[in-house]
């Protein structure tokens, strides 16, 4: 089954995900950025983990649509991170 996580923060590219997921993530896990981009994302201070907030299962595969998590946002506002 083929995985297409999109998002659209201009900060993520679609090839910072995983590929080849046997499962699908559920609406409200998370996932991490893959382990190539993790100090390029760390760097900038922008978060690794976005939250999975829609699932759309196709003939082709599953989308799914990753934005952030509550509390990145805070802690980003904190730290003067713009998150867009």
């Amino acid at each position: 089954m083929k995985v297409i996580f999109k998002t659209n923060i201009d900060h993520y590219q679609t090839n910072c995900f995983p590929m080849n997921l046997e499962t699908p993530p559920r609406i409200g896990e998370k996932v991490l950025v893959t382990e190539v981009f993790v100090d390029y994302y760390s760097k900038k201070k922008l978060p690794l983990t976005l939250n999975v907030v829609d699932v759309i299962w196709t003939d082709k595969g599953v989308l799914c649509e990753l934005w952030y998590n509550q509390q990145d946002v805070e802690f980003a506002k904190l730290s003067g991170v713009k998150l867009l």
